[in-house]
């Protein structure tokens, strides 16, 4: 009975140790902000191992004419004291505002420098944030979304109160998509007109567990509720905390406008996440709040850059709708 007690004992430390050992690993790995990453607003850019040669030469051509505009740095401050920075570049006579979200660990140099020209020379003026923990913004946790949905509403009140009257279009990609639909769960002011969410996931706790699985080989028990413990504890937000689908359902009755894109390649985020997002407008009386723009080609991020003439199409026709 002793040895038995013994052994039990043994298995349930290394059970626990694994569990919120291994936990703690995931939640730094996950959340906690990488000092090292790079910022392609002051460094350069290499190749992507990604993309193919052509596609790497289009994201040069662009980075370089992004890098070449006269941007002017802008912040505010987020609810809970961080300094969130942003980089602003006006058109003479703009018809709206892009306001643009990088994704996780990302900068939005990279993953919006081929956006900048086609929205400039449609007309519209342009600022392209920095998430939280990331680029010249604040903060110690990347909270995939939670935290971030107020940043990016804070930024359309901050666009709202410079521009009076200038309609206000969210523009995000992977994580910055799933900000900017989470967002629509508490509120934009009435100056954002439209949203366009490009290859997002439908919650913190669902792209974790698929990630955990897909890079690690690993099931989500238990080492999944490990992290969200640590995550709960330190950095003060729960994986499962928020829904894309369930706050794109306040959409309704707004007016505002979406545009849900995906590649079917994307070996990231599933392309099904796409589709339930979809699902908050299944009830949609009137039937054009959300048009799902797919790309049968393009891999994760990659929509804007393998399909443009399709992409700016549905883009012009939600513009349209939304009054824009």
């Amino acid at each position: 009975m002793k040895i038995f007690l013994i052994v039990a004992g043994v298995l349930i430390g290394l059970f626990l140790l694994f569990t919120y050992g291994g936990g703690y690993y995931m939640y730094r790995f996950a959340t906690v902000r990488n000092k090292k990453q790079k910022n392609y607003w002051y460094d350069d850019i290499a190749p992507a191992k990604f993309l193919s040669d052509e596609d790497n030469q289009k994201v040069m051509e662009s980075w370089k004419y992004l890098r070449a505009q006269n941007w002017q740095n802008v912040s505010i401050t987020s609810y809970d004291g961080h300094k969130l920075a942003g980089h602003y570049l006006e058109h003479p006579n703009p018809r709206g505002l892009v306001l643009q979200i990088h994704g996780y660990r990302g900068c939005g140099a990279f993953d919006f420098s081929c956006a900048v020209e086609p929205f400039y020379n449609a007309g519209f003026s342009l600022l392209i944030v920095d998430q939280r923990a990331s680029g010249d913004s604040e903060g110690n946790h990347i909270t995939f979304g939670f935290k971030e949905r107020y940043d990016v509403v804070d930024w359309a009140k901050y666009v709202e109160k410079r521009f009076p009257g200038l309609p206000v279009v969210m523009d995000g990609v992977s994580m910055g998509a799933s900000t900017v639909m989470l967002a629509a769960g508490i509120g934009y002011p009435k100056n954002v007109k439209a949203i366009i969410a490009d290859c997002g996931y439908t919650s913190p706790g669902d792209i974790c567990r698929k990630v955990l699985k897909q890079w690690f080989g690993l099931p989500p028990f238990p080492l999944y509720y490990g992290a969200n413990f640590w995550v709960k504890l330190l950095a003060k937000f729960d994986l499962d905390g928020v829904s894309c689908k369930e706050a794109l359902r306040n959409l309704k009755g707004t007016g505002i406008k979406i545009l849900i894109a995906h590649g079917r390649k994307d070996d990231f985020v599933p392309y099904h996440m796409s589709e339930e997002n979809m699902k908050a407008f299944d009830d949609d009386e009137i039937g054009d709040t959300a048009v799902f723009f797919t790309s049968e080609e393009a891999g994760h991020g990659m929509a804007f850059l393998i399909d443009r003439e399709g992409y700016m199409k549905e883009l012009d026709a939600m513009f349209e709708r939304a009054g824009i």
